[in-house]
Order: structure tokens, then sequence, then C-alpha cells
């Protein structure tokens, strides 16, 4: 589910600007929401020490600053038949990475795009079920897109680990000792 920049209708959310820091009470709450997203928010004021109400408004404030984006769900692809997975660098005429990108982030298999510095201009990650999806998907919906002049094929072999949290562990520490 994504949320608006703001949830009550104010536009002073700027997406470029500095984030405020986020205190013990904060890095507790999205630690937990990291690890479950589903988790209650009865459970997390029980966890941490305070009213559900506090969590309710936290979440809330956390979300109209943009410092939580969405609550989402961690699929087992293998599982669900997505079990073919790649990372695609391509690379763009000059000036039109910009064009290409809002092209690319239209197509559903793309599931991640990366602006890149190096041997490649973009790097996409793409999953599909089966080889010639994968295929279909670079052959007849990226490759052809304007503007991109080489598109290179990676396939991943094996995933050792695929993660997209952080943990906060260390952060949490590190602030509960500067307040003892």
């Amino acid at each position: 589910m994504d949320f608006p920049p703001s949830l009550n209708g104010n536009k002073t959310s700027n997406k470029y600007s500095k984030p405020r820091s986020l205190d013990l009470i904060d890095l507790r709450i999205i630690s937990m929401l990291c690890k479950d997203s589903n988790t209650p928010f009865v459970e997390i004021a029980r966890n941490i020490g305070i009213s559900d109400a506090t969590v309710h408004m936290r979440i809330k404030r956390l979300m109209v600053e943009g410092i939580i984006r969405k609550f989402t769900i961690a699929l087992n692809y293998d599982v669900i038949g997505y079990d073919h997975l790649a990372f695609l660098g391509i690379d763009t005429k000059p000036g039109f990475a910009d064009i290409v990108i809002s092209k690319l982030s239209l197509l559903d298999p793309v599931l991640e795009i990366h602006e890149m510095y190096g041997r490649f201009d973009l790097m996409l990650k793409i999953r599909a079920k089966n080889l010639e999806e994968m295929r279909n998907i670079i052959e007849n919906r990226i490759r052809n897109l304007p503007h991109i002049v080489k598109v290179e094929l990676l396939t991943v072999l094996k995933s050792a680990k695929e993660e997209q949290i952080i943990p906060l562990d260390a952060e949490i520490d590190a602030l509960q000792k500067n307040l003892l």
C-alpha cells in the first residue's frame, strides 16, 4: 500500500529535504515493522513501553514525512513460479536516461531501476516465470524502447541473500547508550 506525501492534504513534504533526526522510539517502531509490517500497534506499544495511540501517531507522522513509504510483504518467488531472476545492464543515448527510466518504470517485470556510474548507465532487476518470458520481456518490452543503445543480461544462478531492510539495531543501541 503506497502512501501519499501527506495524509492530511498539506503538501509540506519535500522528497529532497533532509529528514529529521529519528529518536529511539521512532527507530524501535521502524525496526519492529521492518521485521514484520503486520505487527499490531498494541504489540509494538507493549514491546516499547508506550501507548498504542502514541505508536499510531508516530507511524502516521513517519508516513507523512516520507520515512515510511509503504507496508508490504516478502514473497518466496520460487514457490509462486517466478524463479528466473536477472539483472540487466543498459546503456542509453547521452541525455536520455530520465526518459528511459520513466518508460522502464511502467513495466511490471522491472522490479528495480538504478542509475549507475561505471559499466552501464542503468541497472535493472527483473523477474520472470521462465526463460521464454525473460526473453520476451527483454526483446519485446525493453530493448525496443527509444534511446536504449545496449542491453546486457546478467542471469542469476542462485541467490544467497535478498533483503530490502537495513537492520537498525546498531542505531538503537547507540541511542540507548547516549540516554544512559
